[in-house]
């Protein structure tokens, strides 16, 4: 997914997650001080005059010097310094210094309780005052009065009138770390593509979802919803049915072969205790055959001899 870039007033337009937010700075309040400084000089009655040329003289050379100084105060709020008034008295210059508040939630608290004091502190700081006066021909001068204007922004939250996220297809504004940003609806929505793929913001169509592809499975649809088999997945599964198909056939084969190998060794071994059944009964049958008598059975009859005696 993308990081979420800091925001700033101005807004680039990148396919993003998170995108900067539009501001509309003109409209957005400032925070105010109004200045015065005397200038102990003569004062010209075409002073009375703001558009007059001594007047427009006077005053760019001020603002030259004044803008310097307030933008030190703090360089990413600064906004403009406006001369409103010249009056006698020497020459009174009433002046309005303007402060962005920025979408910053620490800024804007700076703005608001810390500037007045950092913005004085350069004012009255003599070396400062001595670049106005050599401005002016080493005329004195003299800080009268700064004076903050009562805050138009509290808080972050104060801003979400002026954020728009109007601009970017299903976006909306959220506070993230303090700052408002424009989530898109992968970033607010995780589950758009149901996990089964990449969420991808577009900025003028909305969400859009790369799904999940592999070999073994597909998913598809707008939102990867839908779900099929890849063709990996068959050749494994066929694969698989035909060396399970293999297997089957070597083990019905061997057992074929094993039994026609145990029938044989049978029939050789009866065979065999037929003819040693046989041997046995003619070998070792002593009954009388004929005149084969050998003795070693039947009934014994001694035949004695006398004759010769």
């Amino acid at each position: 997914m993308a990081t979420s870039p800091i925001l700033t007033t101005d807004f680039t337009s990148p396919p993003c997650e998170d995108c900067h937010c539009i501001r509309d700075t003109g409209a957005i309040p400032t925070r105010k001080a109004n200045l015065t400084l005397e200038i102990n000089m003569n004062y010209s009655l075409a002073f009375n005059d703001l558009s007059s040329p001594q007047s427009l003289e006077f005053i760019t050379t001020l603002k030259r010097e004044l803008e310097v100084l307030c933008k030190e105060a703090d360089p990413e709020t600064f906004k403009k310094v406006q001369v409103i008034k010249l009056s006698p008295g020497s020459v009174v210059a009433d002046s309005v210094v303007e402060y962005i508040y920025p979408n910053n939630e620490t800024q804007i608290q700076f703005v608001n309780t810390q500037l007045d004091g950092v913005l004085t502190n350069i004012l009255k700081n003599k070396s400062n005052i001595k670049k106005i006066s050599q401005a002016f021909n080493n005329s004195g001068v003299q800080l009268n009065g700064l004076t903050f204007q009562t805050p138009e922004i509290t808080n972050i939250t104060d801003l979400k009138h002026y954020v728009k996220c109007s601009q970017f297809a299903n976006y909306t504004a959220v506070i993230v770390n303090g700052q408002w940003q424009c989530d898109g609806p992968c970033k607010t929505n995780p589950d758009y593509c149901h996990q089964h793929g990449e969420c991808l913001n577009d900025i003028n169509k909305g969400p859009t979802c790369r799904c999940y592809k592999s070999s073994l499975e597909q998913f598809y649809g707008p939102q990867c919803d839908l779900f099929r088999r890849g063709p990996g997945f068959y050749g494994a599964l066929f694969g698989s049915l035909a060396a399970a198909l293999l297997l089957l056939i070597i083990i019905v084969i061997a057992v074929i072969l094993f039994k026609k190998r145990h029938t044989g060794i049978r029939k050789i071994s009866n065979s065999y205790n037929r003819r040693l059944s046989a041997f046995e009964e003619d070998f070792f049958d002593f009954s009388i055959n004929g005149d084969h008598n050998v003795g070693l059975a039947g009934t014994y009859t001694s035949v004695i001899n006398f004759d010769n005696q």
